[in-house]
């Protein structure tokens, strides 16, 4: 069988799409994500946390950020901004008013869960979420 014109076309096209498009819905930041993690204070103890973050669109990139997280020795909250660097990736920077703390995202989507990070001259931390 010969494949000619619009056919030929249309297979090519198909061949070009990204494997990512195939077999994945589309990440979606939005909403409310909960789960677990750890606060490693730069004078401290690292400490099991457990985590409400919740994002709010601004505009096609960028998301409000808000988290609760409660360990042993009481509720951390911290609000920001994030922006989206690629379909699956984002950063931005957190504050903590209460402590007077400021530092930096960065989260990895995959599917319903995500990987956040985060890291400021306080200390750092590491959360697993899933969106619920």
């Amino acid at each position: 069988m010969k494949i000619t014109g619009p056919l030929l076309v249309g297979c090519l096209l198909f061949a070009l799409q990204p494997m990512a498009a195939f077999g994945q819905s589309a990440v979606n930041l939005e909403g409310s994500w909960r789960g677990n993690g750890f606060l490693q204070p730069t004078s401290g103890q690292k400490e099991k946390v457990r985590c409400r973050v919740n994002y709010s669109k601004i505009s096609d990139k960028i998301y409000s950020v808000s988290g609760t997280c409660a360990s042993p020795s009481g509720n951390v909250r911290q609000t920001g901004e994030v922006i989206k660097v690629s379909d699956t990736r984002f950063v931005g920077d957190f504050k903590n008013a209460e402590y007077d703390i400021s530092g930096r995202v960065r989260i990895i989507l995959n599917g319903s869960r995500q990987t956040m990070t985060l890291t400021s001259s306080s200390g750092t931390g590491s959360l697993n979420l899933r969106k619920r």
